[in-house]
């Protein structure tokens, strides 16, 4: 009597332990709670809840969607990329996915399959969805809802490829798109201000009248001004480019081109200081751009604030692992210091700075930058420079 009371109650026990654990949420439930953060704007919170439902539901393709938009959101690229893929090979006719993904590979330089996944857009029917794409990287990278895809989609899929074909160096046949474009939709000024870059690229006169036209359907089309501006200057204006520059970043301080362009200015101009101020304001814009991590290290460097000019050179390598230039950079940069500690000579410096590239493969695992740090860190520079030495 005693033994069946007791596996009565081991059997009881065991019955309220594993009904009281937590059981996974149903894959509708957890989607609902990542659009919910989504909407919210609580992308990391969304990205979790994403997770976990796939982690649970693999074959729940709706949640690849959603989490493609957020990681893009979060700048996770390549992730959006793999995500939106995912869903397209489920759903290759699907509109809306098919639209990010096309953009995206625009967006990361993927040119010649962004442009099959735009011809595969003009091969389609709309089909109804409350998606509003935005236009990103249209000219000058604002969010401004465009157009939902059954209103009109193949303006906006023909400026895109006008885009690619500019972005390839192809400006007739970018022109020629951006014409198709406006034959479709002629109140988008963002067409006419595309249409006239390509133009000026060609020295065709004519962009003016694009950009006066932009500024006739918007006339605070930041970036149609500052191009008009610009064409006037070169036909006598006295103001100066940096002033038309900063002009232009007082009127719109979300773009990202005035603000490289002056930074350039800056850099060449001796203006240290103030380029590193207007990379930095880039970097709010855009960190997922090796070429502004590398540009603000180089002012850095010129400041003689090295530590500052390795820490922006690595985080160019973190994005871009093949960014030859970065390597160099991050090379020279510390060998500044070893050569000053061991007496080194300009002449050997520049010696130096000529053997970095044999060297790279043996030595760019090293993080040269931390080792004025410490006792060990330094006995790491002797190390190296006896190294360089041997090569010298």
């Amino acid at each position: 009597m005693r033994t069946r009371l007791y596996l009565l109650c081991v059997l009881l026990s065991g019955w309220f332990l594993v009904s009281g654990q937590d059981k996974p949420k149903k894959a509708v439930q957890l989607y609902e709670e990542a659009e919910a953060a989504y909407n919210d704007d609580k992308y990391t919170q969304a990205l979790g809840i994403l997770d976990e439902c796939l982690k649970h539901y693999p074959g729940y393709f709706e949640a690849y969607a959603l989490r493609g938009s957020v990681k893009e959101i979060l700048k996770d690229n390549d992730g959006a990329l793999t995500d939106y893929s995912i869903y397209l090979e489920k759903f290759p006719d699907h509109l809306p996915v098919l639209m990010s993904r096309a953009i995206l590979r625009y967006k990361i330089g993927f040119y010649d399959l962004a442009k099959e996944d735009f011809f595969r857009l003009l091969a389609m029917n709309p089909s109804e969805t409350n998606t509003v794409f935005y236009r990103q990287n249209m000219t000058v990278g604002d969010r401004s809802p465009v157009m939902t895809p059954e209103s009109g989609h193949k303006s906006y899929i023909y400026n895109y490829l006008g885009l690619v074909e500019a972005k390839l160096k192809d400006h007739r046949t970018a022109i020629a798109y951006y014409d198709t474009a406006l034959s479709h939709n002629p109140n988008e000024p963002d067409y006419y201000v595309n249409r006239g870059l390509s133009r000026e690229a060609l020295h065709d006169s004519t962009a003016a009248a694009d950009y006066e036209s932009a500024l006739k359907l918007n006339y605070r089309h930041t970036l149609a001004r500052h191009n008009l501006q610009a064409l006037k200057a070169k036909q006598g204006e006295s103001i100066t480019f940096e002033d038309r520059l900063t002009q232009t970043i007082n009127e719109d301080s979300t773009m990202l081109y005035p603000y490289l362009e002056r930074a350039l200015q800056r850099f060449e101009g001796g203006y240290y200081k103030g380029a590193v101020e207007d990379y930095t304001m880039a970097l709010e814009i855009d960190p997922s751009d090796a070429e502004i991590w590398l540009g603000r290290g180089l002012a850095r460097e010129r400041l003689k604030d090295y530590d500052g000019a390795f820490s922006d050179y690595t985080k160019a390598i973190d994005l871009r692992e093949d960014f030859f230039k970065a390597w160099i950079n991050s090379m020279t940069t510390c060998q500044r210091p070893i050569l000053k500690i061991m007496g080194g000579t300009s002449a050997g410096y520049t010696r130096v700075q000529h053997r970095s590239m044999n060297a790279m493969a043996n030595w760019r695992r090293l993080n040269y930058g931390t080792c004025l740090k410490t006792q060990t860190r330094a006995l790491m520079i002797v190390t190296f420079f006896n190294y360089w030495k041997r090569m010298i």
